[in-house]
Parts: C-alpha cells; sequence; structure tokens
C-alpha cells in the first residue's frame, strides 16, 4: 500500500500546472594506483546507487536519475551535493572554485565561455559525475575547490550497440533535446559516437532596487529596475572516436569532438530614476538584442601500453583544441520625462568576437616496486592563445562611428609545464600515498589599445609546489570504521577574458571591467573522513584561501562597474555528513548535510571587510522501487544564504521528482518528470558595501518544468565484456582507453 501511495504522490506533483505567463510576470582511472588500502571504493551499497562516495571523490550516477532528463550539464551542477552554479559561469565546490573537466581532460574555460560549453551538452549524453575536493597530483594543480569531472557515456561492447533518448516538455516555454549514443565493436577495432541536439527556450525576470547616497548618508536617487530577457537556444554536440588493440597489452585511440551552440536573447529593461524626495524624475526604456554563437573543435590521440602483468604502464595524450565565440549586440535606450516626453535615445552595437586556442601533451608512467610500493609520475606541457576583439558603435544604423572607449583587442598567451611524482606504500592497516607537482606559469598579454587608449602589456612568470597527502587506517576487516586523512595545495588562475582591462558592457546600468594586474589565488585543504559501516560518511575540512581574487562594485554616476580584484584572505570550517539508508526494501534514501563557518577578510574599495559567517546546504535523494520495472523518484535541495563581501543572497529550495516506466523488455523506458514542483528556486540578495550605494534584487527563471522523456537501445551481436565495462567505468585521465582485450 506504501508503494501505490507514493506513485500517487509523484502523479499528482508532476501534474502541478507549469508557470502560466500571468504567475511569471508576476514575478518578474579512478587514481592510477589501484588495488590499495588507499584508494579502496566505499560503495554505499551492493548496488549501484545514484550516489557513490569513495575515499578522494563523490560519484554521480547521471544515468540513474530520472528526475535531471532534459537538462544540460550547467543546469545539472547545480542540483548536486555541495555544488553552487551562478549565471557568470562560476562553479564553486565546498565553497571554493572548482576546475572542470570533461572525460579527465581540462577544458580551459572559465565565466561565460565554461557556461555556453556546459548548456550545450544535455543530461542524456553524460555517465557521471565525479566530485574531487582534494584531487591527487597527477591532476592539474588549478582550482581552488578541486576538480569536477563530467564523464560522458562511452560503450564498449562487442559488436553494434546503440541507445536512443528524446525529451519534450514545457515551462512557461518550451523544453526539447535528444541524444544517440551508439558502438561498433569488431575484432580489434571499436567505433563510437555520441550525438546530442537541443531547441530550449527559457526567460529570466529580474527586478532591483538601488539606492544612491550623498557624502552625508542622505538620499540622492533610487533607480527602479524591472527586465525580462528570452533566450531562444540552438545546440548541438557530436562526438566520435575510435579505440584499436594492437595487441593485448597496447591500445591506441582517437577522439574528434564538435560543438555548436546559438543563443538569441532579447530583453526588455524598464528604468525608473526617483529624486531626493522619491518623486519621478526620469525613466528609461531599453531594448538589448544579442546572438550568440559558440563553436568549438576538440581532437585527442591517446596510447596506453601495458609492460607486464604487475601494473606498469605507460599512458601518452596529444590535445588539441579551438574555441569560437561571436557575440552580436545592440542596445537601444530612449528616456522619457516624467509626463512621456521623450528627451533623448541612444543606440549602441557590439560586435565581440573571441577564439581560444589550445595545445597539450602529457605523458603518465606508473611503476610498481618491491615491498607494495607503487610510484606514479609523469610530465605535462600546455599552451594557450586568446584573441579577443571589442568593436563597438554609437549612433543610428546609417550614422554609426567607433566607440574607442570600448573598442579595443586583447592577446593573451599561457604556458603551464608540469611534473609530478608520487608514491604509496601499505604499513599494515595502514595506507600512505604522497605526492609533489610542480608547475611553471608563463603569460604575457597585450591590450592593443585604440586611436584614443594607449595600447599596455603584462608579462609573468613564476613556478610553486604543490604536495599532497593521503592516510587511510583501517582497524578491522569488517570495514565497520574507515579513517581518512587527505591534504593537498592548489592554485587558481585568473580567467583569460577577465585579464582584458576594457570596459564589458551588460546592459545600460551594469559593465564589467577586466584586470590585468589580477594574480592567482592559492588554497591549502586538510579533510579528515570517517566512514561507518560504508553508510555514514563523516567529513571535517578546512581550507585556507590567500590572496583570493573577488568582484568589486564600484558605482561610476548612475552605472554599476564590476572588477575582479584580489581582496584578501578567507578561511572555511565545515562539516559534511551523507548517510545512505535502505529504508525499506523498495525505498533508498540518502541525506547529506553540509554547515560551514567562513571567516572572511578582505580590502573592498579601501573598506577592510573583517567577519565571520555561517553557510548551510541539504540535499535528500529518494529512490523508490515501485515494480520489477518502474521506478521513482523525489528529490530536495536547499542551498543557504551566501556572502561574498559585497553581495548576499537568502537560501533557495526547490523540489523535483520523476517515475520512469520500463518498456520491450527492459530495452526502453518512458518517464515523466517535474522540477522545482513548488517554484520556490528564486534568487534574493542585497548588494551592500558599495560607497556611497546599496541596492536589493530578486532573479527567477524558468526553472519549474514538466519533461516527458523516452528511451530504446538495441544490440546487436553483442556479448556481456563486464572487465571492459568495469575498467571504463572507472576512468580518469585515460578513461575513453581500454588496455585490456577480452
Amino acid at each position: 500500500m506504501k508503494k501505490y501511495f507514493i506513485l500517487f504522490f509523484f502523479i499528482g506533483a508532476l501534474t502541478t500546472k507549469a508557470q502560466d505567463k500571468k504567475t511569471q510576470n508576476d514575478t518578474l582511472k579512478k587514481d592510477t594506483v589501484t588495488k590499495t588500502k588507499l584508494l579502496k571504493e566505499v560503495i554505499i551499497n551492493t548496488r549501484k546507487k545514484m550516489i557513490e562516495r569513495k575515499i578522494d571523490r563523490t560519484i554521480v550516477n547521471v544515468s540513474g536519475f530520472i528526475s535531471t532528463a532534459g537538462i544540460d550539464a550547467f543546469d545539472l551542477l547545480g542540483r548536486l551535493p555541495g555544488l553552487r552554479v551562478n549565471d557568470d559561469g562560476n562553479i564553486n565546490l565546498m565553497g571554493k572554485g572548482a576546475t572542470i573537466y570533461v572525460d579527465g581532460k581540462p577544458t580551459y574555460l572559465s565565466g561565460a565561455d565554461l557556461a555556453a560549453y556546459l548548456k550545450s551538452l544535455p543530461t542524456d549524453l553524460l555517465d557521471k559525475i565525479e566530485l574531487m575536493p582534494n584531487p591527487p597530483a597527477k591532476y592539474d594543480a588549478a582550482g581552488s575547490g578541486g576538480v569536477i569531472n563530467i564523464i560522458t557515456k562511452k560503450n564498449n561492447q562487442p559488436g553494434y550497440n546503440a541507445s536512443l533518448s528524446g525529451n519534450l516538455g514545457t515551462g512557461v516555454y518550451r523544453k526539447a533535446n535528444g541524444s544517440l549514443n551508439m558502438n561498433y565493436r569488431v575484432g580489434k577495432l571499436n567505433l563510437f559516437a555520441n550525438v546530442g541536439a537541443g531547441s530550449p527556450k527559457d526567460f529570466e525576470n529580474a527586478s532591483s532596487l538601488r539606492r544612491f547616497l550623498n557624502p552625508d548618508g542622505t538620499p540622492m536617487t533610487t533607480l527602479d529596475q524591472e527586465s525580462e530577457i528570452v533566450y531562444t537556444r540552438s545546440n548541438g554536440n557530436i562526438k566520435l572516436g575510435a579505440d584499436y588493440y594492437l595487441n593485448k597489452k597496447t591500445t591506441i585511440g582517437f577522439i574528434a569532438n564538435a560543438t555548436r551552440n546559438s543563443v538569441t536573447e532579447r530583453g526588455e529593461n524598464r528604468n525608473r530614476i526617483f529624486n531626493a524626495a522619491h518623486q519621478l524624475d526620469s525613466s528609461i526604456f531599453s531594448a538589448n538584442d544579442a546572438n550568440n554563437k559558440f563553436r568549438n573543435q576538440l581532437m585527442n590521440l591517446n596510447m596506453v601500453h601495458q609492460f607486464d602483468s604487475l601494473g606498469t604502464e605507460l599512458g601518452v595524450d596529444l590535445d588539441y583544441g579551438q574555441y569560437h565565440t561571436q557575440i552580436d549586440q545592440i542596445f537601444s535606450n530612449h528616456t522619457f520625462t516624467p509626463q512621456g516626453e521623450l528627451l533623448n535615445k541612444e543606440r549602441i552595437r557590439g560586435m565581440l568576437p573571441r577564439q581560444i586556442n589550445i595545445y597539450s601533451a602529457k605523458t603518465d608512467l606508473a611503476i610498481p616496486l618491491k615491498n607494495r610500493i607503487k610510484l606514479n609520475m609523469g610530465l605535462k606541457i600546455s599552451k594557450v592563445s586568446t584573441d579577443n576583439k571589442a568593436n563597438y558603435f554609437t549612433g543610428e544604423e546609417l550614422a554609426e562611428q567607433v566607440d574607442y572607449n570600448r573598442s579595443n583587442q586583447f592577446y593573451y598567451k599561457e604556458t603551464i609545464s608540469a611534473a609530478y611524482l608520487e608514491g604509496f606504500k601499505e604499513i599494515g592497516k595502514f595506507g600512505v600515498k604522497a605526492g609533489l607537482r610542480a608547475e611553471h606559469t608563463q603569460s604575457n598579454g597585450h591590450q592593443l589599445g585604440n586611436a584614443m587608449v594607449a595600447d599596455s602589456s603584462f608579462h609573468r612568470s613564476y613556478l610553486n609546489a604543490f604536495p599532497t597527502l593521503f592516510i587511510s587506517f583501517k582497524p578491522d576487516t569488517t570495514n565497520t570504521n574507515q579513517f581518512f586523512f587527505s591534504y593537498g595545495r592548489r592554485i587558481g588562475r585568473p580567467g583569460y577574458d577577465r585579464l582584458n582591462p576594457f570596459l564589458s558592457l551588460v546592459q545600460r546600468y551594469n559593465q564589467v571591467v577586466g584586470n590585468p594586474f589580477l594574480k592567482p589565488d592559492f588554497t591549502n585543504t586538510f579533510e579528515f573522513t570517517h566512514v561507518f559501516k560504508e553508510q555514514l560518511n563523516t567529513i571535517l575540512y578546512y581550507s585556507d584561501l590567500s590572496n583570493i581574487s573577488g568582484s568589486v562594485i564600484r558605482p561610476m554616476n548612475d552605472v554599476y562597474v564590476k572588477r575582479l580584484e584580489n581582496t584578501g584572505n578567507l578561511q572555511i570550517a565545515g562539516i559534511m555528513v551523507t548517510y545512505n539508508k535502505d529504508v525499506f526494501k523498495w525505498w533508498n534514501a540518502d541525506f547529506s548535510i553540509n554547515p560551514e563557518r567562513i571567516h572572511m577578510n578582505v580590502l573592498l574599495d579601501d573598506k577592510r571587510i573583517d567577519t565571520t559567517f555561517f553557510a548551510y546546504s541539504f540535499n535528500w535523494f529518494n529512490h523508490f522501487a515501485i515494480s520489477k520495472s518502474c521506478t521513482a523518484e523525489l528529490v530536495m535541495n536547499w542551498g543557504g544564504r551566501s556572502f561574498s563581501g559585497q553581495n548576499t543572497t537568502k537560501g533557495i529550495m526547490a523540489w523535483r521528482a520523476g517515475i520512469k516506466q520500463q518498456l520491450f523488455k527492459g530495452n526502453g523506458s518512458i518517464g515523466i518528470s517535474g522540477s522545482d514542483l513548488f517554484y520556490s528556486a528564486i534568487t534574493r540578495g542585497k548588494i551592500i558595501n558599495v560607497a556611497g550605494s546599496g541596492a536589493s534584487y530578486k532573479n527567477r527563471g524558468d526553472s519549474r518544468t514538466v519533461i516527458l522523456s523516452f528511451s530504446y537501445k538495441i544490440s546487436k551481436n553483442a556479448k556481456d565484456n563486464k572487465r571492459l565495462r568495469d575498467r571504463n567505468g572507472a576512468m580518469d585521465e585515460q578513461n575513453r582507453v581500454l588496455t585490456t582485450t577480452p
């Protein structure tokens, strides 16, 4: 009876009507050290869970979720435990900025470029996501919050195999995407491909009240803003690859990936300016239109060779990537008197192309020694070059003039050379692994200038060492209690576009400017973990961040100008408790709670902020086996308030649910899912500690949706090959290469 009550609850929740327009307007490899006690998996249960926890990472099995159908990778990250995501492309893991990997490789992207790339990846193409707040030395040291590794699907079964999925739904606007995953393996050759495409549409409503003060603190003017932006997206992603097994010891592989993402923005803004007596002074109506195109081409050549059966292994990767962004903007502003008479009109057109080229080569060597000692070592070099252009024009279409105050071109080149060494040793019930990574960074930036602004350039060269330490202790053979300690040092380098010193126009009253003097920040993280009966995980952690970079807002007349600066230091002390329990045979629940104490000591525009505050998050995942062929899911995510010195936000809670029925003897399925069931994912916040100003705001998007999904898979002449699937399931830097043959 209980199972049918749960089913009834899901059907009732999912038939909740998506918000209509009226409601809307009201709101405006595994680490290569294997077979060791240190890296032995700590999986919650014998059957595959939605969330698995290992000693050095948390694994989210995306393909096991029902309620994530029809969304993209960017939206998915914002729903995972310990993660915070904003529209600027900033992704924080346990309170710190993380580096995004795809299939074991860094994307080298940040900000809007990263957000655009992740929004082109539908979740149907994803297999799992690894969250590593303190990764081993073989990973790049970039990212103060660690590494988030997004692993895409790849089939390697013999014969021909394919799976097709499609999603269609609605919120205020349509949601539609689909994907195809297939492979053909015969003899020593495995060919595989992933194809995804989508055409979703959504919106963002925003309202804000911005106050400006006189030097004596009395009111001067107030800016009341309301805006709506409608986004129409069209994206496609294709990944083609091949593995060729030369023999039982050597495999070579090739991967090519291409992405196309087009976003059309249509925005309307109403701005009303009030004087000190709160009387209407003027009104400005703005139309902001933009056509954004993002495309990339990525290629990889890889090889893995096993020298012996003891685990001596050499891996080599060669990569090339090109990212291209084209943004075409038109800003139109009309100013009216309180009586409705036109005072002024302004038109600004922007053309902003950007290109990033990436070259990377790396090699990893694993050597087992006597006395149960194993060494890992490797070398890597990466070269990145960017070309950013900003061409702005003012005036009517037939009488445009170059806006030299905004137009510029910025070149940036960066070379990082790295080497690492790490070793593992078992000592009784203890396992100890120590590593050291050294990275030398050389960068050059050149802003060309124009007829009104002189050019400028900078050069930096620095060498840093990044130690890591992992210790495990298992006092009993039943794994009733397990204890782990880890330490790591990491670096946070500024995004390429954030070093460009020129202004970037967001809208009439918001602009962003880069900072060529921005320096990297450094993080030291300590973690202590206790695992009880492989069900209850308790993690105590402490992170010390020095020279952190944060956005500093300065008013220029009535405009907020945001600039990234090195502001000071941050200390984070927290505890994350996770518990997985089979409440009944048909109900599995996974809980996580994460309170943090954060101490901030920063300098924001000559104002010292020395304060301590608390942050919280809670996640509750429920999986229900209604029958052998029918499963359901109910998820609650809650994130508490956040504070960054000048920006503070309230907590957000959202519920999502889904139900899926298998068809065609398990080869197909149909499901329905709903996100933000109570339409509670609303961002409310305040802008504080800004000289002579302050603001409050509220943002809401097209978050309450209902999605109908369908999937079907076919397999011809396929045989079970568990050993290969398991190896592929433990992907790391070499996750897409197989090193054994059946």
